[in-house]
């Protein structure tokens, strides 16, 4: 069957729409032996007298409470530093970040993500209460296999407390919960594409609004040692 010219243009114009999309990175961070080490030799020195510019927003420490401002104490250095990069180069959208983040090199972020490292992790929200049903536990330590979900753990670690193994990912425990139904949300709808893999986006767009919830307040307040009475056995 011949095509139209008009058909064969929008053909033709959504094909190179598609070859843009898949083409464009969603960071420009790749995890080379260089970045890494650049990373890991972060000055916590000077990453504190660069922090000064933005602890009216992150506190002294990295750790403020504002619902929907993330917690930074503590907190893996690759993905604060692959963060800040995003924000630099606009991969990860934030007017506010952007600008705070231009002016930035590499071992500025370096040195800001060591420092961030180097402080205490969030303590637990006051009031958070814990969140262990079987629904949510499932998740966390199993996954959803005919959902094609993994187990959150499986890269976040334990509970979320962080996994080294992976380069960039972050710790989810005791963040708060506003920001991490944000996040979920926006890796749900597309808003945010920053992440390796499309790993978040796929999984996020499978999650209801009442499971973004519980698993928010799962990582929010659930304590370390707690687990319930009913653990499914992990695979």
């Amino acid at each position: 069957m011949r095509l139209s010219r008009r058909a064969a243009l929008l053909i033709a114009a959504v094909l190179a729409a598609a070859t843009t999309l898949v083409s464009a990175p969603s960071s420009p961070v790749a995890w080379t032996l260089e970045t890494v080490k650049l990373v890991r030799s972060g000055d916590v020195a000077r990453g504190k007298k660069l922090h000064e510019d933005c602890a009216s927003c992150h506190g002294e420490a990295g750790n403020v409470d504002i619902p929907d401002v993330p917690d930074l104490g503590g907190q893996d250095p690759l993905y604060t530093y692959k963060q800040l990069a995003d924000y630099k180069v606009g991969t990860r959208a934030s007017s506010i970040m952007t600008e705070a983040v231009k002016a930035l090199s590499d071992r500025d972020m370096a040195d800001l993500a060591a420092f961030y490292a180097a402080q205490q992790k969030p303590p637990r929200p006051v009031g958070a209460a814990p969140a262990s049903n079987a629904a949510v536990f499932q998740l966390v330590s199993v996954g959803d296999g005919p959902r094609l979900i993994p187990a959150c753990d499986a890269c976040h670690g334990d509970r979320g407390a962080g996994n080294p193994r992976f380069y960039g990912m972050p710790a989810l425990q005791n963040q708060k919960i506003q920001d991490l139904v944000v996040q979920m949300r926006a890796f749900r709808s597309g808003e945010r594409g920053n992440d390796v893999y499309r790993v978040m986006r796929d999984v996020s767009k499978r999650l209801s609004d009442s499971e973004i919830a519980a698993l928010a307040a799962y990582y929010s307040g659930a304590p370390v040692s707690e687990a319930p009475a009913a653990s499914p056995t992990r695979p």
